[in-house]
């Protein structure tokens, strides 16, 4: 072959690679549609709710010196006479005491993790698998809000860790860090000491550990007698509690929640409702136990027999009532097109586009819900949505019907 002809061959060559290149930015550029994935999405109808929390209490008092201790997180139950908070000298004492224990605890991890009792029966591939169990759990709770839970989740971790770190040899032992630790404690000992006083239970009930001057005006007896004045009143908390007080008791687990809503018809007398605190992802559902219209508002009782520290870590609360949920596939409105009866969207799967079918089960003002489901006829969660109008030069797949010239949106 001389050298003309592979000139020729190279430039024939070069010409079809620009050609190629020149046609896909050419149908890059001009070719580009404007769509939206189909995702998942949660709509809640709700109403928003502000209120208060009542229930039969009674304040719990101490009139000595000290540090409070206390030995229940707040919304426990307790029996009569039992210890609910231990009196000191001083913040530094009970930081002692507490960090006594917590060594105590490190010491006893690391003793378990080197004893050839345990690490001489446990495979490190199963070690492993509780350090990853032991993170997802910790991923969980977070999640939840389960912050009572962290403590033992990471003791887990801990021992796991140091148990594969010996087993595999990247870890001689832990007698050194043991030694430091008992060092530690010898030196908070003598900080520590016994508790002054203690501060007992006067009766079978549930304790917390504030007071906020309202235990004595709020009782659930007298909830239908309460006015939106006294509700904000109450939220805005103008009162101071006794001096003496340390907390106090109640005891039953039920109590009413007095709000204020925008008046609403779904809301009477038995209805069942569940409420959200803006401040936990816990749902709680309730029963309405009376309702009283007020102007545009209406004041709202309801009955909730649950019991937790989100539910009495304050007087007031946020909230919202939930009425109905509903998950599927996000629709723009402005993407709904109709073929024949079929209400759908059209779908790009490359350079195609076909018509997809949807089941709707929810409208908001600018979107709709459709039913996820995997159904190929119907639009399935992450497909792209095509925004813009369609024509039948567009419709490039043979399953799918040919679009009428006139496309509307509903």
């Amino acid at each position: 072959m001389n050298s003309l002809t592979v000139k020729i061959l190279a430039a024939l060559v070069s010409l079809l690679m620009i050609t190629t290149i020149a046609t896909q930015v050419y149908y890059f550029v001009h070719d580009k549609h404007d769509t939206e994935e189909a995702v998942l999405a949660t709509v809640n109808e709700d109403i928003l709710f502000d209120g208060i929390i009542v229930r039969d209490e009674s304040v719990v008092t101490y009139n000595g010196d000290g540090v409070l201790d206390y030995k229940y997180a707040d919304g426990s139950k307790v029996s009569m006479n039992s210890t609910v908070a231990e009196v000191y000298p001083s913040e530094d004492a009970i930081y002692a005491k507490d960090r006594i224990a917590e060594i105590d605890s490190e010491i006893e991890l690391l003793e378990k993790a080197q004893d050839p009792a345990t690490t001489n029966y446990v495979e490190p591939d199963a070690l492993l698998s509780g350090v990853r169990g032991g993170y997802s759990e910790l991923l969980e709770v977070l999640e939840t809000r389960e912050l009572d839970k962290i403590p033992d989740i990471r003791s887990k971790i801990s021992l796991n860790t140091n148990m594969y770190g010996v087993i595999t040899g990247t870890e001689a032992g832990f007698d050194q860090a043991i030694s430091s630790l008992k060092a530690e404690k010898s030196k908070l000992s003598s900080k520590a000491g016994s508790p002054s006083d203690t501060i007992k239970a006067d009766k079978t009930g549930y304790f917390v550990s504030y007071a906020d001057g309202y235990e004595d005006e709020l009782k659930m007896s007298g909830v239908d007698k309460l006015t939106e004045e006294d509700i904000r009143r109450v939220i805005k908390g103008d009162k101071k509690p006794p001096a003496n007080a340390v907390g106090k008791t109640f005891n039953s687990y039920d109590c009413k929640i007095v709000g204020i809503v925008k008046s609403d018809a779904r809301i009477n007398d038995d209805a069942k409702v569940s409420l959200k605190l803006n401040s936990s992802r816990t749902v709680y559902d309730c029963t309405v136990d009376s309702v009283k219209a007020d102007g545009e508002n209406m004041i709202v009782v309801l009955d909730c027999d649950r019991v937790d520290e989100a539910l009495v870590d304050s007087r007031s609360l946020s909230a919202k009532l939930i009425f109905d949920e509903y998950q599927g596939i996000r629709v723009p409105r402005s993407a709904l097109r109709f073929q024949g009866d079929d209400k759908g969207v059209y779908v790009m799967l490359g350079k195609d586009v076909s018509f997809k079918k949807i089941n709707v089960i929810y409208e908001g003002d600018d979107f709709v819900l459709s039913e996820n489901t995997s159904d190929e006829e119907y639009l399935l969660l992450y497909d792209q949505i095509l925004l813009e109008v369609v024509s039948n030069k567009d419709v490039s797949v043979t399953s799918a019907a040919e679009p009428k010239d006139d496309e509307s949106t509903g």
